[in-house]
């Protein structure tokens, strides 16, 4: 019969995924070792075999314990348009629109306050997907499949012209500047010259949207240019 783990044990074991998401994000996995992540949990160092079989597993529990947290805002999106028939087309553009906004609001949802943890997570997610290990691969990639597969299903309706490669890189494109833009956010604030920036978030999805379906060639999406 298996023991119940103890309160004592779930905190140290939570210390200890903390620690090592604030501290891998900080120095990447093969810059890490257990003996400082445990250092930085207050913990002994065989608690991370223990509780989690050693550094890989750590790692796993660090990044599913990311997905877990986080906002996701693009999960709870309606289901992918049907490919044709009445409505299709304005169904995914629709769909593509809820789609920036959700991702974008996922990308800001660690932005509303001083919290190291979310800064940490997000920038050891962005590690990861820069170079995904391969012991993270499977779970990486049954966290952000739906994603794809969901943005990818809008393309394919409103740009039926293109080859699976095209439409995947219409894809990047579209999630390439949303990320760009939440990772490069520090500098864009000394740029402006304001800390703040953005206060109008609903006016930066309407940038990121309108540049997308211009992008895209849907011209019936937006409106047109002003004399």
């Amino acid at each position: 019969m298996n023991a119940q783990p103890t309160d004592a044990s779930f905190d140290t074991r939570q210390r200890l995924i903390e620690a090592a998401i604030l501290t891998f994000a900080e120095k990447g996995f093969d810059g890490v070792g257990i003996r400082e992540i445990a250092l930085r949990a207050k913990a002994n160092s065989a608690l991370v075999t223990y509780h989690f079989g050693g550094k890989e597993g750590l790692y796993l529990e660090a990044l599913r314990y990311i997905f877990n947290r986080k906002a996701c805002h693009v999960a709870e999106l309606a289901a992918a348009p049907r490919f044709e028939g009445p409505g299709a087309r304005e169904a995914a553009i629709q769909g593509l629109k809820s789609h920036i906004r959700a991702f974008m609001e996922d990308l800001m949802a660690c932005d509303r306050g001083p919290d190291p943890l979310d800064e940490a997570a997000m920038a050891l997610m962005a590690r990861e997907m820069q170079a995904p290990r391969p012991v993270s691969s499977a779970l990486l990639m049954e966290q952000i499949r739906p994603h794809v597969e969901h943005l990818m299903h809008c393309l394919q309706v409103l740009r039926a012209d293109l080859t699976t490669d095209e439409l995947l890189n219409m894809g990047m494109s579209i999630q390439g500047q949303m990320l760009y833009f939440r990772n490069s956010l520090g500098i864009a604030r000394l740029i402006r010259g304001n800390p703040n920036y953005p206060e109008d978030l609903e006016g930066v999805i309407r940038h990121f949207t309108d540049f997308s379906l211009r992008g895209l060639g849907i011209p019936e999406a937006f409106p047109q240019s002003r004399n």
